[in-house]
């Protein structure tokens, strides 16, 4: 024999009364407290082991690929120009100041991040906050606004950088020649604030020291299977020599051996 259904009837059930909708709007912003969340400020010095690579979009290179988009008529190929790929690859803030994006900074910071470590990929993107200056770029729609967050680079004058690279997929990757601008010895002052409720110094500190090493900024950085882009924190002796030389009140100074500084 089937199973017997048994029929639920309607009226059996529980009734609720929707809640009523007052007219009046809530004001969540007088529902505030006057403090503010919580933020944490710090200062750091980051300081380069090995030399640090850029590789910032040409304006030329952004606009080849809007024509491509947009399906404009190719125009002929122009002669290569070292000179000009190296200017280009520059993150230029202001003439003769040049800084890097500090997203990179923090994507090599999050890189670092994972909750078996005891430190949460979300919760570090959540409550770390890098400071940086907002940069306008050219881009390749004259009428677009491109914007960039770049922290300065402080040390030497970039030089020319000539690396063999492979370009393409498959049969069509072929060699090619990368002319790109290299800071050999460098630092960067970074300021930003952390959610103390969320993170702790001692894991900022972590994180940073881990990327600085296992991960790395720039082109050719370790995360690449490469080695430029190394960092670690600046130490008060090292703070100090970097604040004196961007006052104008002292040498450059230079990096410690790879060993030294691991250490």
């Amino acid at each position: 024999m089937g199973k017997r259904r048994t029929k639920v009837v309607e009226s059996s059930l529980p009734q609720f009364a929707p809640e009523p909708i007052s007219p009046e709007r809530i004001n969540l912003g007088a529902m505030l407290s006057e403090k503010k969340p919580p933020l944490q400020r710090f200062l750091l010095w980051l300081i380069g082991d090995t030399p640090l690579i850029c590789h910032a979009w040409s304006h030329k290179a952004k606009l080849e690929m809007l024509r491509k988009q947009v399906g404009a008529t190719a125009s002929g190929k122009e002669k290569r120009d070292p000179e000009q790929d190296f200017i280009d690859s520059l993150y230029e803030m202001s003439v003769g100041v040049y800084g890097f994006p500090i997203t990179a900074v923090k994507k090599a910071i999050l890189s670092c991040a994972h909750k078996d470590r005891g430190v949460a990929k979300t919760d570090v993107m959540a409550a770390l906050q890098l400071d940086a200056e907002i940069v306008k770029t050219r881009p390749a729609l004259a009428d677009a606004n491109c914007d960039m967050p770049l922290v300065r680079i402080y040390g030497s004058d970039p030089v020319m950088r000539e690396d063999m690279v492979r370009i393409g997929a498959g049969a069509r990757r072929t060699a090619n020649l990368a002319y790109r601008a290299q800071f050999t010895t460098w630092a960067m002052r970074v300021t930003g604030g952390f959610n103390p409720l969320i993170l702790q110094s001692h894991q900022v500190i972590f994180l940073t020291r881990t990327a600085g090493t296992a991960i790395g900024i720039g082109d050719w950085r370790n995360e690449k299977a490469g080695w430029a882009g190394a960092f670690h924190i600046g130490d008060l002796n090292e703070q100090t020599q970097w604040e004196k030389f961007i006052a104008g009140n002292g040498p450059l100074p230079q990096p410690a051996p790879m060993s030294e500084a691991a250490e």
